[in-house]
């Protein structure tokens, strides 16, 4: 079981760049409009279809782990992530329900009977629909400028979560306002990067996308 947990942390954690860069912090006033820009720009969002990239980094190893594929979301809490390079491996959230399938076997599990799973769809949920991650009650979160770019540090306060999950880097497409890269960091300090590229919004995405037979 505990193989299997960090087997999802691993598929679903998502980043893009082993660092941010350099960054200034946002004042009041600017969180407040940022907020506001990417609630404004994710409340229409009823669909997204993008490719993305994942590097996994863990310290043991002396290669990063790198594979690609194609992310699929459907208003208000359906989310596949398709992985197609180097193998292919399916997860799939659909409301309180998670379903993994890896070629050969598939493995259901309810997100209700599972706190820290649950926290983590949540966070999956909120790197689609921006405005939705910024929940302080959840997490300590500063705002930063990157260069052209706006980008957001969560730390958890559930203890369930912090236990995997040291933080969580998020950095927005300053036309779009979508998540446009994500950095999960655990507390060894290991991370995940994604980047979403060729983000697509409001396509149709048929209900088998969210069905694994």
């Amino acid at each position: 079981m505990r193989m299997l947990n960090y087997s999802i942390l691993g598929i679903t954690m998502m980043v893009v760049s082993a660092a941010f860069g350099q960054s200034k912090t946002l004042s009041t006033a600017e969180v407040v409009t940022l907020k506001e820009k990417v609630a404004a720009n994710t409340q229409t969002l009823q669909s997204l279809v993008s490719d993305f990239t994942q590097t996994k980094h863990l310290d043991y190893m002396e290669h990063d782990i790198k594979s690609t594929g194609k992310l699929y979301f459907r208003s208000p809490s359906k989310i596949r992530w398709e992985y197609t390079d180097p193998t292919t491996y399916v997860v799939v959230f659909d409301k309180q329900k998670m379903h993994l399938y890896d070629g050969n076997a598939k493995k259901d599990i309810d997100l209700t009977t599972n706190r820290r799973l649950k926290g983590l769809n949540d966070i999956l949920i909120g790197t689609v629909q921006g405005g939705n991650i910024f929940d302080e009650s959840r997490f300590n979160i500063s705002y930063h400028r990157d260069g052209t770019g706006y980008s957001a540090i969560l730390i958890p306060k559930d203890k369930a979560i912090a236990k995997y999950i040291k933080q969580v880097e998020l950095a927005f497409d300053t036309s779009t306002y979508l998540v446009k890269r994500v950095k999960i960091t655990d507390p060894t300090l290991d991370y995940t990067l994604i980047k979403f590229e060729n983000q697509r919004r409001n396509t149709a995405v048929s209900d088998d996308k969210f069905v694994i037979k």
